[in-house]
């Protein structure tokens, strides 16, 4: 019977996306764009509008924001470890000192965001627009930087940061 049951549980797990989410902390943030210290983990955000979000601090390991408008959402201190947020607008978001390792930020618009001591370890910029964003003392320890726009990128500090293999239109100015 115990047995039995720890299947079922590890099944559900697998399946279920955004089990672990707080479903009030989730209607907060699309009613109102306010969910500091949120746990959001494994929702399912794709495609939403949240421009201006107030996010410190959340939790958002797993979640999916493909697509979403973050455009000048606050992500200071947040979470979003394996987090999918391919294509998503951050333009001039603040990620200062955000958790986005192995994340999938692949042609994602973080122009002119602020990245300052974010760990990206493992995560996928791959064709990310990064112009203008700020890059101070990151962690991009095995990022996947194929096709990143780095052009005017402050990337003193940065940790893992490898730009030898961009074309020259590509390269980060220091």
């Amino acid at each position: 019977m115990n047995v039995k049951i720890l299947a079922i549980s590890a099944l559900l797990l697998t399946f279920c996306s955004g089990c672990w989410a707080n479903q009030g902390h989730v209607r907060r943030l699309l009613e109102t764009k306010q969910c500091q210290g949120c746990n959001l983990v494994g929702a399912n955000l794709r495609e939403q509008v949240l421009g201006g979000a107030n996010l410190r601090g959340s939790n958002l390991d797993r979640v999916d924001l493909t697509l979403s408008n973050l455009f000048y959402a606050d992500l200071n201190a947040a979470s979003l470890v394996k987090a999918r947020i391919r294509g998503a607008d951050l333009r001039a978001a603040n990620l200062k000192g955000a958790k986005l390792n192995n994340a999938d930020l692949s042609s994602a618009d973080l122009s002119s965001a602020d990245l300052r001591n974010a760990d990206l370890r493992g995560a996928s910029l791959e064709n990310a627009d990064l112009s203008n964003a700020n890059l101070l003392n990151a962690q991009l320890d095995g990022a996947f930087l194929k096709g990143a726009n780095l052009a005017n990128a402050q990337i003193e500090g940065a940790v893992g940061l490898v730009v030898e293999n961009l074309p020259p239109d590509r390269q980060p100015q220091q």
